[in-house]
């Protein structure tokens, strides 16, 4: 599932950072998130809620550019369950105890995505370039500040992002959500990068979301792969309904 997520694999390291201009900022840190051809991943999520039992799932993501494919392993109320991603506007879900695939309706797109603190927008956006305008609002030594605007034909829940990116690796460590209003309503952070083979990718990432009492789901990778040749036919709502 995940921005999942998120959102959020596949992203290739490292050169240091130049000074530049939010779009230059931007356009780096989406060349890495897209420069694979593919990536494969098994997370493990943990979901809690204040006066809440945790929840735990397990689920393996294929990702080729932006499209996703998520295919939940557990809980057994969950296995079997089926995400697809085309962009940001298409989203489908596969249920197995109904053997049907729904669209996700885009009013929809800021509720919780299979009961975590991440939204289905977060879980479709690969490239915020394409949605969002920059500004640079703070640069040190280690980390360089965006602030995003989105665009005047993007549709969003968020009023703007801000985005925190490590100068070694021009990839996020925090990216901070704000509603219309400027109300400050989710912050997700990423560590732990793991750059193996050139491509780094955070091995954790959790996203609390402050509008349910700083509720949070925290994504740890178990495994993850790299340029294996998936095939483009995976990324369809035809192999979807067949459910495999």
């Amino acid at each position: 599932m995940f921005r999942f997520v998120l959102v959020w694999c596949g992203l290739v390291g490292m050169p240091l950072a130049d000074a530049g201009t939010a779009a230059e900022h931007l356009e780096i840190m989406d060349g890495k998130a897209n420069a694979p051809t593919d990536t494969w991943f098994r997370f493990s999520a943990v979901t809690q809620e204040p006066g809440k039992s945790p929840r735990e799932m397990t689920f393996e993501v294929q990702n080729q550019g932006e499209k996703r494919l998520v295919n939940f392993e557990g809980p057994s109320d969950m296995k079997g369950t089926r995400v697809l991603v085309l962009s940001r506007q298409q989203m489908w879900v596969y249920l197995p105890a109904y053997r049907k695939v729904r669209r996700v309706a885009s009013h929809v797109k800021q509720q919780g995505f299979m009961g975590t603190t991440y939204s289905d927008e977060d879980m479709s956006t690969s490239r915020y370039g394409d949605s969002y305008n920059g500004e640079v609002v703070k640069e040190t030594e280690a980390s360089i500040t965006l602030k995003l605007l989105p665009k005047p034909d993007t549709e969003t829940g968020y009023g703007n992002l801000e985005i925190d990116l490590r100068t070694d690796l021009m990839l996020p460590s925090e990216i901070r959500y704000y509603n219309p209003e400027g109300q400050h309503v989710k912050t997700e952070s990423r560590s732990e990068y793991d750059c193996a083979q050139s491509v780094c990718t955070p091995a954790n990432m959790k996203m609390m979301d402050h509008t349910r009492n700083d509720a949070w789901t925290s994504l740890t990778v178990l495994e993850r792969k790299v340029n294996q040749g998936i095939s483009a036919s995976m990324f369809s709502v035809r192999n979807l309904e067949r459910g495999r």
